[in-house]
């Protein structure tokens, strides 16, 4: 694999300069203060988005309530939900291997707008997880001088999560919410299915779930 296969270094460096207001949504949908729990859920769901800015009458951005928010709410009672991890979680996710060059990742998060990308090689399953966090972090210190264009090249083992946050399949949703809460993370990597394939249950998938109820 080389970095040319993808994109150039140059041409990442070069995007980051971009002006914000070019790349922004520009009508980004919003909630009201006074807006219901029931409302907000429906927004994220509907517009599949993960963050809604809260806004006034007066036009005035008093806050933003996020996925995350609605998750914690979900992990904070101990009733269970009467639903697997399974009937939600997405089985064809993109992977890259360990060796993959973070100009790969990039490429791919663009291109299948996710945020996590699971690590697996065909020896060891899998490695880690690589999450736009960890890219963010990677890019800041090539533009800081830590590495330089080239680092690009380097491989994802290199930057990946290792300790990577797993739920079983059989789990109920509400214990994947409160993990999702006490650890910090946006979704959990599902490892335990019969072939050995790799799961992903994420924020968005809970809250289409209560959605959906």
């Amino acid at each position: 694999l080389t970095l040319e296969s993808f994109t150039s270094a140059e041409d990442v460096m070069s995007s980051l300069q971009v002006p914000v207001e070019r790349i922004m949504t520009g009508q980004p949908i919003v909630v009201e203060p006074g807006d219901g729990l029931r409302e907000v859920i429906k927004k994220f769901s509907f517009h599949n988005v993960g963050a809604l800015p809260v806004v006034n009458i007066l036009g005035i951005v008093e806050g933003i309530i996020t996925l995350r928010d609605l998750v914690s709410l979900m992990g904070t009672s101990s009733s269970p939900l009467n639903a697997q991890v399974s009937e939600i979680m997405s089985t064809n996710v993109t992977t890259v291997e360990p060796d993959s060059p973070l100009a790969l990742a990039v490429k791919l998060m663009s291109e299948k707008r996710v945020r996590r990308l699971p690590v697996v090689s065909h020896e060891h399953g899998l490695h880690g997880v690589l999450t736009n966090k960890d890219i963010m972090r990677q890019i800041a210190r090539i533009m800081n001088g830590g590495s330089g264009p080239s680092g690009f090249e380097r491989h994802i083992s290199d930057f990946m999560t290792a300790d990577v946050i797993t739920i079983g399949s059989e789990e109920d949703l509400r214990v994947a919410a409160n993990q999702m809460t006490t650890f910090g993370v946006g979704g959990l990597v599902v490892n335990d299915l019969p072939s050995h394939k790799i799961g992903l249950v994420t924020e968005r998938d809970l809250i289409r779930t209560l959605f959906s109820k």
